[in-house]
């Protein structure tokens, strides 16, 4: 059996809209000075959950296979992809809790607030570590277990080898939609922190037998080596499918000049690029995760280091525009 054909037979939950459009930017490309599509992952039907989705969509098939009845899963306080875990649990009829960073505002917004309205239990566990959240998430996995459920853990960004694997079949949907376009796409950039994504497509080129160039832009550095972190990732998710995947970290493109003062603290750039975009082409993205992302790519065309065609991955996100504390302002140049 071919890596092709184990890749399309794994557990799937039944959650996502498959596949996402892939459209051209006209407006924005003409403002950028580089032709830019894109690739809507931030439309879905579950919740409006976004590319992590993708990721659920496998690891909930399998956890259902397994028998398991309850989602632990954990993030920042706005986290795109722990409110994807609580909606896709809701969808299934699975219980959820979630463990998030930082502490409890007075007033739940933006993905926040669809935590509490898809059902999940919240937890805050203060300012810790991604070790000490992941940590707290396989306690609270062993508290509900002592309880009697059949609960399991999702780790930060559900980027798990099994996980990843759900972006390896991201990269055969893209590809066949850009051979239906007969469009070679110079590169594929998109945001990452937990580094599921660009595992998956680092899998899914291999799978495909591709050459694309594939560039993370780091929002939130996890890992003090995420070129390696990935490679590592990538090479674990290829042997669930019997693929031998021996990537150099350095070939593993990652981008980091976005940063900023850390995850979840919107950036001038960022700013920017939201501004951008929703005026040329009514597409929203958020401060915390895909503005950064988006940011990156834009710093790139000014560089000269990307002329197109380039795909962009909207990984979804545009909640955490309403909370508060990260909104911008209605003024601002773009």
């Amino acid at each position: 059996m071919s890596a092709r054909t184990r890749l399309a037979a794994l557990p799937s939950a039944g959650l996502g809209t498959w596949p996402t459009p892939l459209q051209r930017l006209d407006r924005f490309s003409e403002d950028v000075g580089a032709e830019i599509w894109i690739k809507r992952d931030d439309i879905q039907g579950v919740a409006l959950a976004g590319n992590k989705i993708r990721k659920f969509e496998v690891v909930l098939g399998q956890a259902i296979a397994d028998g398991y009845d309850t989602l632990v899963t954990t993030g920042a306080r706005q986290s795109n992809s722990a409110r994807t875990g609580a909606a896709a649990a809701a969808a299934l009829g699975l219980d959820c809790v979630l463990v998030l960073s930082g502490t409890e505002p007075a007033e739940a917004s933006a993905n926040l607030l669809l935590d509490h309205l898809l059902g999940a239990e919240v937890r805050f566990a203060g300012n810790v570590s991604w070790t000490e959240l992941n940590d707290l998430v396989d306690e609270v996995v062993a508290e509900r277990n002592a309880a009697g459920s059949r609960a399991f853990a999702a780790p930060v960004g559900c980027s798990s080898p099994l996980g990843s694997l759900g972006f390896a079949r991201a990269f055969d949907e893209i590809d066949r939609q850009l051979t239906e376009l007969d469009l070679h796409a110079e590169a594929i950039v998109h945001a990452s922190t937990s580094g599921g994504t660009h595992a998956g497509l680092l899998v899914g080129r291999q799978v495909c037998d591709r050459s694309t160039r594939l560039v993370a832009v780091d929002v939130g550095r996890i890992s003090n080596r995420p070129a390696r972190t990935l490679a590592k990732m990538a090479a674990a998710s290829a042997e669930l499918i019997g693929l031998t995947l021996d990537l150099d970290p350095a070939s593993v493109e990652v981008v980091e000049d976005q940063l900023g003062p850390g995850y979840a603290v919107p950036t001038e750039a960022g700013n920017a690029a939201i501004r951008r975009l929703a005026r040329t082409e009514a597409i929203l993205v958020d401060p915390v995760y895909s503005a950064k992302g988006l940011a990156g790519l834009i710093a790139m065309i000014e560089r000269g280091e990307v002329s197109g065609p380039v795909v962009f991955w909207h990984t979804g996100g545009y909640h955490a525009l309403f909370d508060p504390e990260l909104a911008l302002s209605s003024s601002g140049s773009s």
